[in-house]
């Protein structure tokens, strides 16, 4: 049975996309990204007072619709109203390596269903796409970084 809505309550959801799960070392790679990505925003969001509760989702789970069914009922489930996603993914087409926070709010359809809203707070960085960037990148500092910057721009939207 999902617990009552708490305004203090966030579902962290993170995942790499573009990855061809069949190269297993590239998608083992973004995994591991990822998860010290999605995990330092939700530390982060948890010292500043709120529930975050991380889940990261791996490269290989490939089916969106299962994806979303799985975060909304979670979310629900633990009471949270709302989401951020968080993910760091190579956009090969713009030669870009991004990282993004991504805030929604969890809303009550007319059919009492839970849904997702239109995103709130948006926080993104872009850099070159190149094996330097990759290994200069630390996704956990990057994650502290960002998470401030959420909660700066929720200061600044009240």
């Amino acid at each position: 049975m999902p617990r009552p809505a708490a305004a203090d309550c966030t579902l962290v959801f993170g995942q790499g996309r573009h990855v061809d799960a069949a190269d297993t070392e590239a998608a083992r790679q973004w995994d591991g990204i990822n998860l010290a990505f999605n995990q330092r925003v939700a530390q982060v969001l948890g010292e500043r007072g709120e529930t975050a509760l991380p889940l990261v989702a791996r490269v290989a789970a490939d089916d969106p619709a299962t994806t979303v069914r799985a975060v909304i009922a979670r979310a629900e489930d633990a009471g949270c109203v709302r989401i951020v996603e968080t993910t760091v993914f190579a956009d090969t087409e713009a030669g870009a390596l991004v990282a993004r926070l991504r805030e929604y709010p969890l809303l009550q359809a007319a059919d009492g269903r839970p849904r997702i809203g239109a995103p709130r707070h948006t926080v993104e960085r872009q850099f070159d796409l190149s094996g330097a960037t990759l290994e200069r990148v630390r996704p956990a500092a990057l994650g502290a970084q960002m998470a401030a910057e959420l909660v700066e721009q929720r200061a600044a939207r009240r």
